[in-house]
Parts: C-alpha cells; sequence; structure tokens
C-alpha cells in the first residue's frame, strides 16, 4: 500500500462563491450560481440598483449592483468585479420577463467551504432570499430594439 493510500488528503468541498462588498467577505452557495460572466456593456438606462442589461445566449438578463443593494455603495469596476448570473426563483419571478438575474459584485476569484476563514476574516453567507423578492420588482420593462 503506498503512503498516498494509507494517509488520502482530506479535501474540504469548496461549495459557495466568495466575493467582496463594502463590508467585508461574502459567500453564496455555488449551486445558486448559473453562470459567471465579466463585466461587459449593458443596454437600457441604469436607475438605483439596476445597472441594465446583460444578453447572455441571446437572452435578456437584468443586471443589479449587489454591493449598492446590500451596502448601498456602487461595485468598484476592477479586474475581479463579475456579474453572477442566477437562474429566476420559480414563482418568484413569474411576471419577470427573463429567467436570469445578474449580480455585479467585486472580489469574484475563488469558491470557498462553508464557514471557512480567511486569516483576518471571517466569510459571512449572504442571505440572497432577503433580497431577491425586492429585486423581482425592480425589474424594468425590456428595452425597444429597432
Amino acid at each position: 500500500m503506498t503512503a498516498e493510500a494509507q494517509n488520502p488528503v482530506q479535501h474540504q468541498p469548496r461549495l459557495a462563491l466568495r466575493f467582496r462588498l463594502a463590508d467585508g467577505l461574502h459567500s453564496i452557495p455555488l449551486h445558486r450560481v448559473h453562470q459567471l460572466t465579466g463585466y461587459a456593456t449593458l443596454a437600457g438606462e441604469p436607475e438605483d440598483y439596476f445597472l441594465g442589461w446583460l444578453t447572455l445566449h441571446g437572452d435578456p438578463v437584468p443586471v443589479f449592483d449587489l454591493n449598492r443593494v446590500v451596502c448601498d455603495q456602487p461595485t468598484p469596476e476592477n479586474f475581479g468585479s463579475r456579474i453572477i448570473v442566477l437562474e429566476a426563483a420559480p414563482g418568484s419571478a413569474a411576471d419577470s420577463p427573463t429567467h436570469y438575474l445578474g449580480l455585479l459584485a467585486a472580489g469574484i476569484t475563488d469558491t470557498v467551504a462553508p464557514g471557512e476563514h480567511q486569516i483576518e476574516h471571517q466569510i459571512e453567507p449572504l442571505n440572497l432570499d432577503s433580497y431577491l423578492p425586492m429585486l423581482y420588482t425592480l425589474i424594468p420593462p425590456l428595452p425597444i430594439t429597432a
């Protein structure tokens, strides 16, 4: 028997997407994430939390600034800023013009195990369900294209 077989390395599952908001590090369960996209040019007029419409595989996706929603500050545009695309919750978005919702956040560079600590910071799980119902009501009409 090899040494590796005798002492298998215990890998902790990495089940959450880590990101940074103005109030610190947060995470959301990886199973909630449909796709990550880069910070792209968005269509439509920004208003409050709404940044615009992302075209994802031909489908319009409303994008909201997650840092502004949670911390009332805009997300900084930097290398780690990404749009987290979530599937719209069944029932919650019945009147929504889209099946997906985008959330812009900074510092998306890694996944973490639930409750994982960094040297100085605890990574707080973000309760999306406390924010998403409000965002569904703020989705504007799709822009008219010629």
